[in-house]
């Protein structure tokens, strides 16, 4: 236990000057009360409409990815998610997503997509689904924690439609990721309009 809390303590010491200032952290917990998830927040310094979300705590259990080869290896991952401020429904959205990998077992790695994790908390909205990509917005200053036990990865949730879904099933990944920057999607917005 010592151990791991040390370790989620390098994982917030590396991670929140690089997301934001003004960090603090809340504990949240399953339904059952059982399992919890620390989340790390922090404000954007260049947009005060914006906030950044991070899992402290997720690389500490086993993320099995199949390598072409048809093996397994194991990543570990901590999940990050960006959002306006408004949207206070965020940081349940990304311990959700968190609790289905620790919990379920649920493997992530750039291209998953977690089904109807924003409709659990905003069911009105057309963004339905999360979809876990390289944490592009903060480029080269993100790079994987080297640890003693580990080296942590980082992936980036953002939410999509339905039918930006069903583009990524028949396209791609690359190809829905390059439509979503040419039309600018704002993946800062819940309420974004759907690029399909």
């Amino acid at each position: 236990m010592e151990e791991k809390i040390a370790i989620n303590k390098q994982i917030a010491k590396y991670l929140h000057p690089i997301l934001g200032i003004n960090p603090n952290f809340r504990r949240y917990w399953d339904e059952d009360e059982k399992n919890y998830l620390d989340i790390l927040n922090v404000e954007d310094p260049m947009d005060a409409s914006v906030n950044f979300w991070g899992t402290i705590g997720v690389s500490h259990f086993p993320n099995p990815i199949e390598l072409k080869d048809g093996g397994t290896k194991n990543i570990s991952v901590e999940i990050l998610m960006s959002g306006l401020k408004i949207y206070d429904n965020i940081p349940n959205i990304l311990a959700t997503c968190g609790f289905y990998i620790t919990k379920n077992k649920w493997e992530v790695q750039p291209g998953s997509v977690f089904m109807r994790m924003v409709d659990m908390y905003y069911s009105q909205l057309e963004m339905s689904h999360i979809m876990f990509v390289s944490p592009f917005l903060w480029e080269d200053k993100l790079q994987p924690l080297k640890l003693d036990s580990k080296t942590v990865h980082w992936l980036l949730a953002i939410p999509i439609s339905q039918s930006e879904l069903d583009y990524r099933n028949n396209n791609g990944l690359d190809a829905l990721e390059s439509l979503l920057e040419e039309k600018n999607a704002d993946i800062f917005d819940l309420n974004r309009k759907s690029v399909i």
